[in-house]
């Protein structure tokens, strides 16, 4: 049996710089919050106000990933004994239903302004439209989660990358307005902006459920990963091999390997293999000696060569 911290103690050092973007992209989106739903209720539009809304929920995502990142610092316990990794996918799974909510709302209040037309001050509109283009970038640029970012901080971007889509589409919506004095551009400006972060958000909700149905990453080719197991010296069959994830970061790995090779030797070997290509360091390993997996398993002792992975 093989495990290492060392991937989780790296993970607590990219969430501790996670948590000092969030603080200054909530001291952003506070400041842009009000001034964008005072400008809204001003101006009668939807689609600022819609925008505001969204930018509350973008904060409140922003307060959860913070508190995410406590919980997942957590020392594991008697009850918990894995800790609470699986906090940052509940905390992102949390955060992409309320935006749905949100959005579904949106659509509903959209189609009443749709065919009942108000009308919308469209220079206060695109004056505060465009300050919060230009708010929603900085965050973005705060929070941006590159190669290492954790789902926390994705669903937190995704909170982002929409109010800065829907911020752009009410600048649109300003002008519009102001040149022809098309008022239902303020709720078509609000369907389109509730496609785009329904689509967004949709997608992170189902690798949250992926990963709370401990399906295998994304990133790693089962098929390839037995077939290398498989090849290992020593090695005549490999069964019952799992591949999950506690975290977006953290993956586990265990697998049972039958083989007449040293044991240590060949535990270094996997360990190696599997860590260096595969990136998964949490693992274990069972070795099984051949002859007691012949009596065990005798009804699969003329298929030890087919990959059960193969489709």
């Amino acid at each position: 049996m093989e495990h290492s911290h060392h991937a989780h103690d790296l993970h607590l050092e990219d969430m501790q710089k996670e948590k000092k973007s969030f603080y200054g992209a909530i001291s952003i989106g506070l400041f842009f919050l009000l001034l964008e739903l005072i400008g809204g209720f001003i101006a009668n539009s939807l689609a600022l106000i819609s925008d505001a809304l969204h930018l509350f929920l973008d904060v409140g995502a922003l307060l959860l990933g913070i508190f995410v990142i406590a919980l997942f610092k957590r020392p594991p316990t008697l009850r918990k004994s894995f800790g609470y990794q699986r906090a940052e996918v509940l905390g992102a799974l949390l955060s992409g239903i309320l935006l749905w909510i949100l959005m579904i709302f949106l659509i509903y209040e959209g189609f009443e302004r749709l065919f009942k037309p108000q009308k919308v001050q469209g220079l206060v509109v695109l004056i505060i439209a465009s300050i919060g283009v230009v708010a929603n970038f900085i965050m973005m640029k705060l929070l941006h989660p590159g190669e290492k970012g954790s789902m926390n901080l994705k669903a937190a971007y995704l909170h982002i990358l929409g109010d800065l889509l829907g911020s752009i589409g009410v600048v649109v919506s300003g002008i519009i307005i102001m040149l022809t004095g098309f008022y239902p551009i303020d709720p078509i400006i609000t369907f389109f902006m509730a496609a785009l972060i329904l689509y967004s958000s949709g997608k992170m909700i189902l690798e949250g459920v992926h990963i709370l149905m401990e399906g295998v990453p994304f990133k790693v080719d089962i098929k390839a990963l037995y077939k290398d197991l498989l090849a290992l010296p020593g090695v005549k069959e490999v069964h019952d091999l799992h591949v999950w994830s506690l975290s977006s970061k953290q993956k586990s790995l265990s697998v049972h390997l039958v083989a007449n090779y040293e044991e240590t030797k060949l535990l270094k070997l996997a360990h190696h293999l599997i860590e260096e290509k595969y990136h998964i360091h949490h693992m274990t390993i069972q070795i099984e000696d051949p002859k007691h997996f012949e009596k065990k398993y005798c009804f699969d002792c003329n298929h030890h060569s087919t990959s059960p992975y193969e489709e």
